[in-house]
C-alpha cells in the first residue's frame, strides 16, 4: 500500500473535545426566545376511518397557541422510493402511533393537556399484522389507491397489488436445472423481528420564521438537504425560504434518515408565528419512527457432495409496516441475499408488504442482516451435514476478483477470502474445545457501498489554510475527520490547518444524506476531487509566477516543490497572499458527483430500485459461544470482526465502526425484538426493550484487510454496515456447535434454546 502523510493515520475526531466538554450542541439544546413546545396526538387504533376531529377545547386551553390537523395543510404525500405518506393521517389511520394532530403551547405540560382535549371519532376497520397473511386474497387493504402512487424507481410490471408495495426478482442461470444437477437439496425458513435503532437522542426539531418569511430548522438528521426539499414540497414553501441546520447527532444508524419531526415543527411555527420545538418521547420513538424490517426468508439450496454450491432459490418477505419509507432495504436484501459466493443458478424474489404496524425503514445493514442470518445459518447446516469444515466450504465457494454477481455485476474489489482466513485464525478455529458446551461459529457477507449525489467546496485561504464545505453530516462516525484527512492529503497541508463546515443548507451544496456506507467513500471522493481542483488552480498560479511547468509541481507540508528537487520553491501562503491581493484570484475548488454506475440488466434483474452500487464491502465475523444447558443462556465469550474496507483513512474511526457494528449485530442476534400485539408495541422503552449492555460484551477484536478500491478516495470503501451483518448467524452457528440445536428465529433467547433441546430429547 502507498504511504501517505495524513491518510491512514490515527487522528482524534475533530469534535472530540467539544463533546467531552459538553459544548457540542444537539437539537434538544436549542432554546429560542418565546419558543413554544409542540406535541403530537397519535392514533390509538391500528386501522380505522377518521370520522371527525374536534380541536375546539384544545384551542381554548390557556397557553395553547395553535392546533393543526391534516385539514390545515396541503394534501400532499411524500416518501423516498414510494410516495405514500402524509404529515398527518387524512381519511384513515393505518397504525397505532400515526400522527393525527399537533399542538403548540407555552410548555410541555400544557401541550400534553391539550392533546387530551382533542376528540377523534373513529370507525375501526379490520387490520392485518402478519405480512404473509397480508398477501392473501381477502386481506384488509391498507392503501386502496396503491397502484396510483408515485414511485422513484421504474417499477416491475404488476409489482404493486393488494398490500404488496414492492416486488423484485434477480435470476441467473436456470434454477430448476441447478436443482436437478445437485446431489443434495436443503430447504429452510428463517424469521427475524422488528428491531429499533435505539439511538439515545430522540427525534427533535426546532423551527423559527424570521420577518421575511424564511424558516430555519435546527434538527437531528442524517440528510439535511433532503429534509429541506421535503419540507418545501409538503408545506408549499420555496426551497430558498428554508434553512436546515443539522445539529450534532446523538446516534442515527439509519433511523435519522426520515423526515418526521421537521415538517410538524415548521407547520406549527408557521401558524403560531413564534419558534416551536418538537421533541419525541422515547415511547414515540418506538411507536412512530422507523424500525428494521421484520423478514421471512425461505431458502432452498442445491449442492454437490464436495460442498460446491450449485443452485439457490430465496423468497423474501419484508414487512414494511403501514408505510413503505425504505423500500430500498427490501431491494438491498435481495441484492445481497445469496451472499459472497459463486452460484451458477440463482433466483431471488422479494416482496415488500404493508401491515398495520409501525413503519419499517433504514437500520445498519439495510436489509442484509435479515438475509445473512438465513443464508449463513443454512450454509453452516450444509457444511455439518456434508462433514465439511464451515470455514472450508466458504473458502471453496467465495467470490474472487473478476467474478460476476447474479445481477450481472462484475466485481473488481474483493477480499472476502482473506477476511475468512484471518477471522478463523484470530478466533483460534483449529484449536480443540475442552468445554463441550462451547463452540466457534463463523459467518461472512457483503454490503453495497456508496453512490448517489454529493458535492464539496474547498476554499484555500491566503495563509495556506483551507475551509471545506460539505453537504454531508457527521453522525458521530468521524466523517469530518476523514474528510479533513482526505483534503489535507490531497493539498499537502497539515490536518490542523483545515476547517470543515458540514450540512448547513445555507453554506453547503447538495448531499443526498449519510447512509449506505457512502460517507467516506462517496462524499470523500467529492472532497478529494474538490481538493484536486483547488490544487490545479494553485499549480497554475505557481507556474505563472515561477515560470515552471505545472505538471512538475507538487505540494507537501504547505510548500510547493518541483519534482526531483528537494528544496521547496515557495511556501503556499506566500503565493496565495500575493494572488488574492494582486491578481484577485482566490482558490476555490468544487466538485459535484453522482457516481455513474450501469443500470441493472433486465436479463438478470426486474424491479431494482437502484443502479449498481459503487462498490461492495466484504466482512467475516467469528465468535466463541458457551451455552448453559440448564438455563439455555448463550454467552458470547469472544468475537472477531475482519473487514475488507479498502484503504483505511483513519484506523481509529474504522475500528470504532467495526466494534460498534459487532455490538449492534450482537443485539440483533440475542436480545432485540419489538413485541407487537394487535399493532400495539408492548415494550416501547429501554427498560423493556433489551439492548446489549457492558455486562454482555465479549472480548472484541478486529482486523482490516486493506485493499485498493478504484472508485473511492485513495482507494477507500465504507465500513459502517458490514460489521453488523455476520454476528447473528455466527452466534447461531456457534450455538449449534455447542449444543446441537439450530435456532431459525431471532432473537436467540434462552427459552428458544431450552425448547429446542427438549424437542431434540423427545
Amino acid at each position: 500500500m502507498e504511504e501517505y502523510s495524513i491518510v491512514g493515520k490515527r487522528i482524534s475526531k475533530v469534535d472530540a473535545q467539544s463533546k467531552a466538554l459538553g459544548e457540542a450542541k444537539y437539537a434538544i439544546d436549542i432554546y429560542l426566545p418565546g419558543m413554544l413546545h409542540g406535541k403530537v396526538l397519535r392514533s390509538i387504533h391500528p386501522h380505522a376511518r377518521i370520522l371527525r376531529i374536534d380541536t375546539e377545547k384544545a384551542k381554548r386551553l390557556r397557553g395553547v397557541k395553535t392546533v393543526i390537523t391534516a385539514e390545515d395543510l396541503p394534501d400532499i404525500k411524500y416518501g423516498n422510493w414510494l410516495v405514500d405518506m402524509r404529515i398527518f393521517a387524512r381519511g384513515k389511520v393505518r397504525y397505532i402511533g400515526e400522527p393525527v394532530a399537533a399542538v403548540a403551547a407555552v410548555d410541555e405540560d400544557t401541550a400534553s393537556e391539550a392533546l387530551e382535549l382533542i376528540t377523534v371519532e373513529y370507525e375501526e376497520l379490520p387490520a392485518v399484522f402478519d405480512p404473509e397473511q397480508a398477501m392473501l386474497p381477502g386481506a384488509p387493504i391498507l392503501h386502496e389507491d396503491l397502484k396510483h402512487y408515485e414511485t422513484r424507481f421504474p417499477k416491475k410490471e404488476g409489482s404493486m397489488f393488494g398490500n404488496v408495495n414492492y416486488n423484485a426478482i434477480i435470476q441467473q442461470g436456470d434454477i430448476e436445472t441447478g436443482f436437478a444437477n445437485s446431489d443434495m437439496i436443503f430447504e429452510d425458513t428463517f424469521r427475524t423481528p422488528k428491531s429499533h435503532a435505539s439511538y439515545l437522542e430522540p427525534h427533535t426539531s426546532v423551527a423559527a420564521f424570521d420577518s421575511e418569511g424564511r424558516v430555519t430548522v435546527w434538527t437531528t438528521t442524517q440528510r439535511p438537504h433532503l429534509n429541506q426539499v421535503i419540507v418545501s414540497s409538503l408545506l408549499g414553501l420555496q426551497v430558498s425560504k428554508i434553512r436546515v441546520i443539522p445539529c450534532h447527532v446523538g446516534g442515527g444508524y439509519g433511523g435519522k434518515t426520515r423526515t418526521l419531526s421537521e415538517p410538524i415543527a415548521v407547520a406549527l411555527a408557521q401558524r403560531a408565528n413564534v419558534p416551536v420545538r418538537v421533541a419525541f418521547s422515547r415511547e414515540e420513538e418506538f411507536i412512530s419512527t422507523t424500525t428494521r424490517h421484520s423478514a421471512i426468508t425461505k431458502i432452498k439450496t442445491g449442492v454437490k457432495r464436495d460442498g460446491t454450491l450449485v443452485a439457490c432459490r430465496m423468497d423474501l418477505v419484508f414487512d414494511t409496516g403501514a408505510y413503505a419509507q425504505t423500500i430500498n432495504a427490501a431491494w438491498l436484501g435481495a441484492l445481497t441475499a445469496v451472499g459472497p459466493y459463486r452460484i451458477p443458478h440463482v433466483k431471488v424474489e422479494v416482496f415488500g408488504v404493508y401491515t398495520n404496524k409501525t413503519m419499517s425503514g433504514a437500520f445498519r445493514g439495510y436489509g442484509t442482516p435479515q438475509v445473512n442470518f438465513a443464508r449463513e445459518s443454512q450454509l453452516d447446516k450444509i457444511a455439518h451435514d456434508l462433514n465439511i469444515d464451515p470455514v472450508e466450504i466458504r473458502l471453496k465457494n467465495c467470490f474472487k476478483k473478476g467474478d460476476v454477481q447474479p445481477t450481472g455485476h462484475k466485481l473488481v474489489s474483493v477480499n472476502i477470502e482473506k477476511t475468512i482466513i484471518e477471522a478463523a485464525e484470530k478466533i483460534g478455529w483449529k484449536k480443540s474445545q475442552k468445554n463441550k458446551n462451547r463452540a466457534f461459529g463463523i459467518a461472512c457477507g457483503f454490503t453495497p457501498c456508496g453512490g448517489l449525489a454529493t458535492s464539496c467546496i474547498v476554499r484555500v485561504n491566503q495563509d495556506g489554510t483551507a475551509v471545506v464545505n460539505s453537504g454531508a453530516v457527521d453522525m458521530g462516525q468521524g466523517l469530518k475527520t476523514a474528510l479533513s484527512q482526505i483534503v489535507g492529503e490531497e493539498l499537502g497541508i497539515n490536518f490542523e490547518d483545515i476547517t470543515l463546515i458540514s450540512g448547513d443548507t445555507d453554506s453547503t451544496y447538495f448531499d443526498v444524506g449519510i447512509f449506505s456506507d457512502r460517507g467516506t467513500h462517496t462524499t470523500g471522493l467529492a472532497a478529494k476531487m474538490a481538493a484536486m481542483d483547488a490544487k490545479s488552480q494553485i499549480f497554475d498560479l505557481a507556474a505563472e509566477e515561477l515560470e515552471a511547468n505545472p505538471d512538475e509541481l507538487y505540494l507537501h507540508d504547505g510548500k510547493i516543490f518541483v519534482k526531483g528537487v528537494p528544496k521547496p520553491l515557495i511556501p503556499l501562503k506566500d503565493l496565495l497572499s500575493r494572488s488574492v491581493f494582486k491578481k484577485g484570484r482566490p482558490i476555490i475548488g468544487r466538485a459535484s458527483i453522482n457516481p455513474d454506475t450501469p443500470p441493472m440488466d433486465i436479463k438478470y434483474v426486474q424491479g431494482a430500485t437502484s443502479k449498481f452500487p459503487s462498490t461492495y464491502t466484504f466482512a467475516t465475523a467469528a465468535v466463541e459461544v458457551e451455552v448453559d444447558r440448564d438455563t439455555g443462556k448463550p454467552t458470547v465469550i469472544k468475537a472477531v470482526g475482519v473487514n475488507d474496507c479498502g484503504t483505511v483513512i483513519n484506523p481509529d474511526g474504522a475500528e470504532g465502526q467495526i466494534d460498534g457494528g459487532m455490538v449492534t449485530g450482537l443485539g440483533f442476534g440475542l436480545f432485540e425484538e419489538m413485541l407487537i400485539e394487535n399493532g400495539q408495541v408492548l415494550n416501547p422503552n429501554f427498560l423493556e426493550y433489551r439492548i446489549p449492555t457492558a455486562l454482555d460484551m465479549p472480548v472484541l477484536s478486529r482486523a482490516i484487510v486493506e485493499s485498493y478500491d478504484e472508485n473511492g478516495p485513495f482507494g477507500a470503501k465504507g465500513v459502517g454496515n458490514s460489521p453488523v451483518i455476520n454476528m447473528a448467524p455466527a452466534i447461531a452457528n456457534a450455538i449449534y456447535g455447542a449444543v446441537g440445536v439450530r435456532i431459525k428465529e431471532l432473537p436467540i433467547t434462552p427459552e428458544k434454546i431450552l425448547e429446542s433441546l427438549e424437542e431434540r430429547r423427545r
